[in-house]
């Protein structure tokens, strides 16, 4: 069985790795990344992928707050609002592929298996567990 401390650990730390890439290699190969080669950067999409990165941030923050929560309706509460967000996402990325056709990228892939199960398994269990 999962906790839901332990599913918003794992997305605090996925959410972490998020940001290493755009540190490392900056945002020029991450448009590339994300849009299979199709697509380079430009003003606006280099504002929006350090929107991005700080929303990463943010949500590596705010994931460590939520699995030292003791309230186990707000974790699951947050954690579907999480599982939804990661649905949209998946939908406009089938509506309005970047590389004009349907794929995942690698980064897109990781994140959803990673912390989709998690949520998941936890809200299965969610009553059973006996903490986080």
């Amino acid at each position: 069985m999962v906790s839901f401390g332990t599913a918003f650990k794992a997305n605090a730390v996925v959410a972490g790795l998020f940001c290493l890439p755009n540190l490392i290699v900056g945002n020029d190969a991450m448009v590339g990344v994300f849009s299979s080669g199709t697509a380079s950067n430009s003003p606006m999409l280099d504002h929006i992928m350090n929107v991005d990165w700080l929303k990463n941030v943010m949500w590596a923050g705010q994931c460590l707050v939520l699995a030292s929560c003791s309230d186990q309706k707000t974790q699951k509460n947050c954690a579907l609002a999480f599982m939804g967000m990661m649905v949209g996402a998946c939908a406009n990325l089938v509506l309005a592929p970047p590389s004009g056709k349907f794929e995942l990228p690698p980064p897109v892939v990781m994140y959803i298996g990673v912390t989709f199960p998690l949520y998941t398994m936890a809200i299965m269990g969610a009553g059973k567990a006996k903490g986080n």
